[in-house]
């Protein structure tokens, strides 16, 4: 059995339930490798989300389109669904309610089930009118915040995917092009590595106002010599999400900029040394922010987050946790600085946190400045 699927069937325990129904992307694609396609937002052709159903004995089943009948997985059976013909009608919302309606009846799913709140349809419920439906987020939650051996290994290519579209950020970027058009050759490094199209989120921004509000997607804006920038890349990979976060200067960095940026660089490489089984969480971010504040500059994000098949997964890091960094938990750093009168400054690395500290698992160099 998966390692994943164990830790799946262990929060289904948790949660009082003898059965799982799994609703949101990265917990099928968690809980059964089902990959589901992202990038355009919900299939035109499918009646709901992919549906994972999992039970406390090791059962798992899938139901998705008949366009995804060829995807991997790990599930012991899957029922397809017609989601798209050009022959005749179909209705594609009832095929999609009678097979998951056969796949719960041949699996005996009834009495007390497991669901994510937040993305259970209200069509699903109605097909087990009896059963009594529990919140799985809060066990299934903890279970993935350990990473298996084989999460590592497959977020370690996603940080690599990202850092390929970092040091082409480096190479790329020249007064006069447009963020778009760097964007596109951000983009093409890091398909060109996985061989495929990716998802990919994230930001890149340019100019004092711009980076000063930290967030944006590229826009037609040309560059200009002096210009701060922002380039924060996550492209999933095979289901696995990377993520990092550059900030440079184009033409040289001024004293204030790179003051700036030194204070960023100071905190992430307090949290490169510090990190490790039994740090406060909440205590990591209350010394990223005094670090910051110590240099001058206001502190306007969080500092990080955990990541797997989803970009951002518990926990997150910000005063408020109360938990502690474990071994195996594989956590986005990204402390930020930002003038209003310069600009922002976000640097990000993918830690893996071992047995006595972290290792860092993205592969470029931070660096404050880009010169032609």
């Amino acid at each position: 059995m998966d390692e994943r699927l164990a830790k799946t069937i262990a929060a289904i325990t948790a949660s009082g339930a003898d059965f799982g129904l799994l609703t949101s992307p990265d917990a099928v694609a968690y809980a059964s490798g089902h990959v589901s396609a992202i990038e355009a937002g919900p299939s035109p052709f499918a009646g709901g989300p992919a549906l994972a159903i999992i039970d406390r004995q090791g059962g798992c089943g899938l139901v998705v389109t008949n366009l995804e009948a060829g995807t991997a997985s790990f599930a012991d059976e899957i029922v397809t669904y017609e989601g798209f013909s050009y022959q005749a009608p179909s209705d594609v919302f009832r095929n999609y309610l009678d097979a998951a309606l056969s796949l719960m009846t041949r699996m005996g799913v009834g009495g007390r089930v497991a669901i994510e709140e937040d993305t259970f349809p209200h069509s699903l419920a109605g097909l087990l009118p009896e059963a009594a439906f529990l919140p799985v987020e809060p066990a299934l939650k903890q279970e993935r915040a350990i990473k298996t051996p084989a999460e590592i290994m497959a977020l370690r290519e996603a940080a690599l995917t990202a850092s390929a579209g970092q040091k082409a950020f480096i190479d790329n970027a020249r007064e006069g092009m447009s963020e778009l058009e760097l964007f596109a050759a951000i983009r093409l490094a890091m398909e060109s590595r996985a061989g495929e199209r990716l998802p990919v989120t994230g930001d890149l921004i340019s100019g004092r106002e711009r980076t000063s509000a930290f967030m944006g997607w590229p826009s037609n804006r040309r560059l200009e010599k002096g210009d701060p920038l922002i380039c924060d890349l996550a492209p999933r990979v095979n289901g696995y999400w990377g993520d990092s976060c550059a900030s440079a200067m184009l033409g040289g960095a001024t004293p204030g900029f790179g003051k700036l940026f030194g204070a960023a660089q100071e905190a992430l490489d307090h949290a490169i040394t510090t990190v490790r089984p039994g740090l406060g969480i909440g205590a990591l971010d209350a010394a990223l922010q005094a670090i910051i504040a110590r240099n001058g500059y206001t502190y306007a994000h969080h500092s990080g987050h955990s990541i797997g098949t989803g970009v951002h997964e518990w926990p997150r890091i910000v005063g408020y946790e109360q938990a502690a960094f474990r071994e195996d938990m594989v956590v986005m750093v990204e402390p930020t600085a930002f003038d209003p009168e310069i600009g922002g400054v976000r640097l990000e690395f993918t830690l893996h946190v071992t047995a006595d500290g972290c290792e860092v698992l993205t592969d470029f160099a931070h660096q404050p400045e880009i010169r032609p």
